[in-house]
């Protein structure tokens, strides 16, 4: 066995390498939690609430972005999604005893998302705390808790905000019910694929990896369901675990002012290719950037089983998984759970605010 052998071993076990374990953890999250959050959907196609906020920090906003994507898309209240303390300082009109406000945040006492969710029960607001399964401030306080024995601080969430709109959209008999009936029916059986695409993902990721080993910046771009997870990964696994600058681009706004830098640079790009509505725009994407002589990496969900578009970040997050640990050990950044900011902190403020 190589010491990359063993280093990849080690990640394995490490929190942010969720994948080896999302088949089974989003098994168990689907058979404890299905029935909560289904309840939840019928309080709200029944007119409890007029408005839903999603609402969360760094990563944990990127599922929640794809939280008023699917409601925007389903129907029912109104919905907005917002960074943590944006919830705060903007301090919605409509935010009050008719709102719902999910909050996602994984150690259950973030800073910003333990303020946003004080905030909005100061307001009178429905509270819904998406975190890990341990005592907190957020669990302790929040009006209703959906919480999950698992590190997988990305899907759990996005599994919690993908029912509850598609719940909804059944219970409201929307135009789209039968695309929100064929999501659920695809989501049953998407643990068993989400371990085949762990298996599958591997081997090209160590080439992607040494490829892309001289990257000091990486840009990631995409669209529609999948823009979520490109800000996650641009936002903060990129600089948190790789320790290089990362940028997010909606795949249509490439046009609009960063294509004009390939004039001058040549960029390192990750594309996240899905089959939506948006697959074109973000072919179009790849295509000009080769062709301006970028160095791209294309990670498209049509090379792994076939899944409802609306499910692509489910598979998607993967390959992006093992491209960053291979990454992080290549630069020999071996604990992948380490920080040298975040959770100590330096960044937080409160005496029960733990992160970042």
């Amino acid at each position: 066995m190589t010491l990359l052998d063993t280093l990849v071993d080690q990640a394995i076990q490490s929190e942010l390498f969720t994948a080896p374990r999302i088949e089974a953890d989003l098994a168990a999250f689907l058979a404890e939690q299905t029935a909560a959050i289904k309840a939840l959907a019928a309080r709200a196609a029944a007119g409890e609430w007029d408005h839903v906020y999603f609402v969360g920090g760094g990563g944990s906003l990127a599922n929640m972005v794809s939280g008023q994507y699917l409601m925007d898309r389903f129907g029912g209240p109104a919905s907005t999604a917002l960074s943590s303390y944006e919830l705060t300082w903007r301090d919605p009109a409509a935010l009050g005893p008719r709102s719902l406000v999910f909050l996602a945040s994984y150690s259950g006492s973030t800073e910003d998302t333990l303020a946003a969710m004080r905030h909005a029960n100061a307001k009178g607001a429905t509270t819904v705390i998406l975190a890990k399964r341990r005592p907190s401030p957020m669990a302790t306080e929040g009006s209703i808790v959906i919480d999950y024995a698992s590190t997988a601080l990305y899907d759990l969430p996005l599994a919690t905000v993908t029912i509850f709109a598609a719940e909804v959209a059944l219970r409201i008999d929307s135009p789209r019910r039968d695309e929100a009936a064929a999501l659920l029916a695809d989501l049953e059986r998407l643990p068993a694929i989400l371990g085949q695409v762990y298996r599958d993902a591997q081997a090209p990721a160590l080439e992607q990896a040494r490829r892309f080993l001289s990257a000091t910046h990486l840009y990631c771009v995409s669209a529609g369901p999948l823009a979520g997870l490109a800000y996650k990964f641009a936002l903060t696994v990129f600089m948190e675990n790789i320790r290089v600058h990362g940028t997010y681009i909606e795949s249509s706004e490439l046009r609009h002012g960063p294509v004009e830098a390939f004039e001058r640079q040549r960029p390192d790009m990750v594309f996240l290719l899905g089959n939506d509505e948006s697959r074109g725009m973000t072919q179009r994407a790849i295509d000009v950037s080769i062709a301006a002589g970028a160095r791209a990496l294309v990670i498209d969900v049509n090379d792994y089983p076939a899944v409802h578009p609306l499910l692509t970040p489910f598979v998607l997050i993967t390959p992006l998984q093992w491209f960053v640990v291979y990454s992080a050990l290549l630069r020999g950044i071996t604990d992948l759970d380490e920080r040298v900011f975040m959770g100590r902190r330096v960044l937080a403020t409160g005496p029960d605010a733990t992160w970042p």
